[in-house]
This record gives structure tokens, C-alpha cells and sequence, in this order.
């Protein structure tokens, strides 16, 4: 594993969609689906979204996300990781971007964002 994915890049990974980065577009089309991977707050994000109607799998929703599941490897929130998300010197209060980047760390991966507050942050290596 190489990078970490942000819940939208995931998304848009899968979807093929355009606001990929021209950067991200070529890593996802050049390296194995091993070198990305995504915090397991990732899963419960798009249940969410899938949830209120904002996303529309083209099949049932716990298999769709399980087959993310199977794309990419999904790391676990530990206890190390819990901690380090609520130690930030970081006045950004999502939970989901606090777990996000603290896997991130404890992994030493680079996280594939376009998220801005994260970027501006820079508690994180960031790709985009």
C-alpha cells in the first residue's frame, strides 16, 4: 500500500468520474489495486450516502459496498488511531476526516484528497 483514499476519491475512483485529478486518474489506471486502500470511516460515510438517496449503487447496497471492500483493502480503526485523530493540533471537527488522516499517519501513507481543509491543514502528505 502506497495511499490512502479519501471517501470521495474512492467514489469517483470506482465511477470513473471527472473530478478526478489528471495526477490520481493516471496512479489508478497505472498501479494495482493493492497500492490504495481506505479507512474503514470510508465505509460508514458511503452507507451514508447511499442511505440519504446522494449516491445510487447498480446493485444492493451492502453488496456494493462489499465489493469495495474486496477492491481495496480497508484498514481497521485501532486504538492508536482513535487516539491520534482526537490529538491534532487542528481546529477541523469531522470525525470522518479526523480518522481519515490519522490512518493515514499510522500507516504512512500519502492521502489521495481534494479536500481543501486538509490540504490547508498539513498534518497529512496529501496528493491531488
Amino acid at each position: 500500500m502506497k495511499y490512502l483514499l479519501d471517501t470521495h476519491a474512492v467514489l469517483w475512483i470506482i465511477a470513473d468520474e471527472s473530478p478526478l485529478s489528471t495526477r490520481v486518474r493516471v496512479l489508478a489506471k497505472t498501479h494495482e489495486a493493492d497500492s490504495f486502500c481506505l479507512a474503514a470511516i470510508s465505509l460508514v460515510e458511503i452507507a451514508r450516502l447511499i442511505k440519504a438517496g446522494t449516491i445510487h449503487p447498480n446493485s444492493d447496497p451492502a453488496d456494493w459496498l462489499d465489493g469495495i471492500g474486496r477492491r481495496f483493502q480497508v484498514l481497521p480503526l485501532t486504538p492508536a488511531i482513535a487516539w491520534r485523530s482526537v490529538n491534532f493540533d487542528w481546529p477541523h471537527k469531522d470525525p470522518a476526516d479526523r480518522l481519515i488522516c490519522a490512518t493515514a499517519l499510522e500507516h504512512h501513507l500519502t492521502l489521495i484528497t481534494s479536500d481543501r481543509e486538509i490540504t490547508r491543514w498539513g498534518g497529512v502528505p496529501v496528493l491531488w
